[in-house]
């Protein structure tokens, strides 16, 4: 049985809480003890109510003023180092959510335990903040997760301490969209789920219901009410297009959604996966992404949906157009969008994440590097499916 140390700095409703959650799920499962060190300034969040965990809080907090937030972020990572430094035992393992909180794993380093990363975006800015971390992730870890691809084209980390895992959806999720009717009724609706934020293409999603006054547009954002209603004051949100906060259940929006789309601005944000895809196309909902970034991972253009360059709306507007008038061609990519889900399984995920925990600990451990070799051989291989891009 292993001790794993669990590091993961904001806990909300975003999506690597939720993929987090999922690997933790995976190493409890063998009776294994986890410590976890998170922050849940709104109370709740993915990685909240997880039997068997045991919880140890983090001073962070996020705000508007971009000074408090890093002064907060500072703190916490004083915190972590000072708190693991004497909480850590050589034999544990330190898995460590995305490449924030670099006071773990300096402590880890220091008190000689095995580090796992687990990566799953690239635009951290600044600049120096992102080097920075880079620098102390790189002589610290152990091992690197990336969940795509692309994102590990965008690190310069050893070849030999990365791999790829995609990632899936909670096994609860999966059940209720297998068990979803999809015949659909009611109006066409689009949907897009992410945060509120511009590089998102929030306001392209408006614009492209402006265009479209006979389609239903359902925007669902990852923050409170009050910043919503302060955002939209200024957007003209024309009366085909709702607005939705923070939802702990998506369930009933894909019930009710006929397109799912992702509209980051590749510009100035490139998607490492996909999250809401990836739920949409389990819903067998055809999908409008970006023609760049880990998101082309999921989606073949012209076969589960479409590559769409948000800044173009006019061809956004046209796709949406095509799907809702050609009846044959959507039948076809939604059958398409759920077959390829399956590659992206929960129970695909688990045993990925099972063999590389197992096979780090015993290649750092005395029993040697030719007893992991053996257990190599009865297990699948890291790498997912290649899909073509």
């Amino acid at each position: 049985m292993q001790r794993f140390i669990a590091i993961h700095l904001l806990n909300d409703h975003s999506g690597s809480p939720l993929v987090f959650r999922q690997s933790l799920e995976t190493l409890s499962q063998k009776g294994n003890t986890i410590h976890l060190f998170t922050a849940t300034p709104e109370g709740q969040g993915f990685l909240s109510d997880m039997p068997g965990m045991t919880y140890h809080e983090l001073p962070y907090r996020w705000y508007p003023n971009k000074i408090m937030t890093l002064f907060y972020f500072l703190w916490s990572q004083l915190f972590l180092f000072w708190k693991l430094s004497f909480f850590l035992k050589r034999s544990d393992t330190v898995y460590i959510n995305t490449l924030l909180p670099f006071g773990a794993a300096l402590a880890a380093y220091w008190r000689g335990c095995t580090t796992i990363y687990h990566l799953h975006e690239t635009s951290i800015k600044p600049a120096l903040l992102k080097n920075t971390l880079s620098r102390v992730a790189s002589f610290t870890a152990s091992k690197f997760i990336f969940v795509s691809e692309y994102l590990s084209k965008q690190y310069a980390f050893p070849e030999h301490k990365t791999c790829v895992i995609y990632n899936a959806l909670p096994v609860d999720f999966e059940r209720r969209a297998q068990a979803h009717q999809r015949l659909k009724q009611g109006p066409f609706t689009v949907l897009m789920l992410c945060s509120l934020k511009k590089y998102k293409g929030i306001e392209i999603f408006v614009e492209s219901a402006r265009r479209l006054p006979h389609i239903q547009f359902e925007l669902v954002l990852n923050a409170s009410q009050a910043a919503i209603d302060q955002w939209a004051t200024n957007q003209n949100i024309p009366s085909n297009c709702q607005l939705f906060a923070t939802q702990s259940d998506t369930h009933a929006f894909y019930h009710r959604a006929h397109l799912v789309l992702n509209l980051s601005l590749p510009d100035q944000w490139v998607e490492t996966f996909g999250m809401t895809i990836l739920e949409a196309m389990t819903y067998g909902l055809p999908v409008i992404v970006p023609p760049v970034g880990g998101v082309r991972e999921l989606v073949e253009d012209g076969k589960e949906g479409f590559w769409v360059d948000a800044r173009q709306p006019a061809q956004i507007a046209q796709a949406i157009e095509l799907l809702r008038l050609d009846q044959a061609l959507y039948q076809a990519m939604s059958e398409q969008a759920l077959q390829k889900s399956g590659a992206f399984s929960n129970s695909v995920f688990s045993e990925k994440i099972r063999q590389l925990f197992t096979l780090q600990l015993l290649n750092e451990s005395p029993i040697g590097k030719s007893s992991a070799a053996l257990i190599d051989k009865t297990l699948p291989p890291f790498q997912s499916t290649t899909f073509s891009q």
